[in-house]
This record gives structure tokens, sequence and C-alpha cells, in this order.
């Protein structure tokens, strides 16, 4: 059975950057430039951060730009800066949207208050982020209005490459895993003490699920 990836989202201090990166963590997400939310870093702060993490790579991670609703020329900046490997665009973000960013993978998040058909926007980008915070996990036990497991499922049925998140913690990593057998799983929430506070404990405790369950 093949391992899944861990992405670690909301990424903010080099502490806490470089345990990830010890941890041996597939992929380091970062919220740029979104003030609703208390994980966000500037798009300046964010570059430096990311051109650091290039000079002085160890590991085989990714870095993850997170978006939402950013003005096209703020994600020129980051596609030309080549030190940011993946664009996740978290908002609202339309097909006129997607067909203006090139150079650099695309995943496209989608929960239930997204607009349009979620079959069409996956062939205009390499990845569909499922987030669906709290109602994935209502959805995995066959309830909630909005059945993620479901969409999940018809996703994987054509072949789409899908990205799990929400709500995703160390209570219920192997449920999603045996129930889903993701490929990439992705947590933020779930290895903070604080929001925007990242547990040294919490991410050692998730690789540790992850290593432990798929050993023979």
């Amino acid at each position: 059975m093949r391992r899944v990836k861990i992405k670690f989202c909301g990424m903010r201090t080099k502490k806490s950057i470089s345990y990830a990166i010890d941890l041996g963590v597939d992929y380091l997400g970062f919220v740029v430039d979104y003030n609703k939310s208390p994980r966000s870093v500037s798009l300046v702060k964010f570059l430096k951060i990311a051109t650091w993490l290039k000079k002085n790579k160890k590991g085989k991670y990714k870095i993850v730009a997170v978006t939402v609703d950013m003005p096209i020329d703020n994600i020129d900046e980051i596609v030309k800066s080549k030190v940011v490997d993946v664009l996740q665009l978290h908002g609202n973000e339309n097909d006129e949207v997607i067909k203006q960013i090139s150079g650099i993978e695309i995943w496209k998040a989608w929960n239930n208050k997204s607009k349009g058909d979620v079959f069409k926007i996956a062939k205009k980008v390499d990845k569909i982020l499922l987030d669906s915070g709290d109602a994935m996990q209502k959805a995995t036990n066959k309830s909630g209005e909005f059945n993620a497991f479901k969409l999940y499922s018809d996703l994987k049925k054509k072949k789409i490459d899908v990205v799990v998140s929400g709500g995703i913690d160390n209570d219920n990593l192997e449920m999603f895993l045996d129930k889903l057998k993701p490929e990439t799983i992705d947590i933020s929430r779930g290895i903070e003490t604080l929001p925007g506070k990242k547990s040294k404990r919490k991410m050692k405790k998730i690789e540790k699920t992850v290593n432990d369950y798929y050993k023979p």
C-alpha cells in the first residue's frame, strides 16, 4: 500500500517549518495575504521564507502558496519567483482566472459553498483539494448535507487527483486512512495548540500514526 503524502498547512515560523521538514513532511503550506486567517503571512514574508527554503533545502517537500481570490498580479509574482512549487486556489476563482495561470502546479479547493462543476474544474487543474471542514468527518459517517465521502469516491472513479482536507487530527486520522485511502492529506488545525500556533507534539504524532499505519 502506498504511503499517504502529508501537507502541513498554515505554517508561519522557521522553528515549526524546520521541525516539519525534519519529520519528513511532503508539502509545506502557507496562507498568503488573507487577513481573515490567523495563519496568514504577507506576500513579502512568504516569498522570503520560500526563498530561504529553496536555498537551504533538505528533504523532498514542496512549497504550497494558499491564496484566496488573490489579484492576478500577485499570483504572477508568486509564479515568477520560481521558489514556489504549488499554487492552491482556495476562494471563488473561476475558469477565467485559472486560464491566466501557467508555469506552476495548481490545486483548486472545493467545499460545500463552491459554485460550478467540480469535474469540469478538475480538467483545468492538477489536483482538487476537497476541503469540507467538519463536514468531511460527518460525511464519512454517512451523515450531513454535504456528502464529501461520496464526492471523493466519485472524483477518484474519474481518476482525478484529490487532496483530502477538513478537520483531520490525531483523533480521526486512522478513520480517514481506513475509509478513503487518500493519496494526500492536508492538516492545519489538527497540528495546532491555538489558531496559527503549531505543536511539535501533534506534528510528530501525525507522522508516527501515518508511518505505523503503513508498516507491513
